[in-house]
């Protein structure tokens, strides 16, 4: 009787089993689903999930149409250069650890001018037509996204003539290639809408 019991719980339950398989309404899509950790709280069994942690910032005050104006342009101004910062740090991650496993300076020397080469052809027009709001906002964002000057970047790089001289050059027009991103202090606003921008709410 017994094992008569456990065939028909058998043949049961390859009938429902079946029977979703033949139902293409009752299948499960397994791409779109997730396995997740559980916990127990006395007789309950809960699923973990893991919430990203999203920062939420007062809506900005304006005290007249001026100020709202040179707030919207300067939030243009980041969400025009963040794609640039975001692909430099990228890619310095990648050049850092192709760079280590090249043998001699002159293989290392090879590598970065043809890197330099493939930025130019890429981003030598957008660079170009920036302005200077957003070039500084820019070399912000590099330091953020990278955890170094422009000017460290560029003496890694390049060495310490080449950094210099572009460190002058920005001087002359009123800039600092060894500029600090510092997102709790001068920063705070432009860190805010980064983050932001990263979780997609403007």
């Amino acid at each position: 009787m017994r094992k008569g019991m456990l065939i028909i719980l058998f043949l049961a339950t390859v009938a429902a089993v079946y029977a979703q398989e033949v139902n293409p309404k009752s299948r499960v899509d397994t791409s779109k689903t997730a396995v997740l950790r559980v916990t127990r709280i006395g007789n309950d069994t809960l699923p973990l999930y893991d919430i990203h942690e999203i920062e939420i910032y007062p809506r900005p005050h304006f005290k007249n149409r001026r100020q709202y104006r040179r707030y919207s342009r300067y939030v243009r101004n980041v969400k025009k250069v963040y794609p640039f910062a975001k692909y430099l740090g990228n890619l310095m991650d990648v050049m850092e650890q192709h760079l280590d496993s090249l043998q001699t300076d002159q293989e290392r020397r090879r590598y970065i001018n043809g890197v330099e080469k493939d930025l130019k052809n890429k981003f030598e027009d957008d660079i170009l037509n920036m302005t200077y709001s957003q070039g500084k906002i820019l070399l912000k964002l590099i330091n953020r996204e990278t955890g170094k000057s422009s000017y460290a970047i560029l003496d890694e790089m390049k060495g310490d003539f080449a950094a210099s001289f572009w460190q002058t050059i920005a001087r002359i027009f009123g800039t600092n290639l060894k500029m600090q991103f510092d997102p709790e202090g001068d920063d705070r606003i432009l860190n805010q809408i980064v983050l932001m921008i990263e979780s997609g709410r403007i």
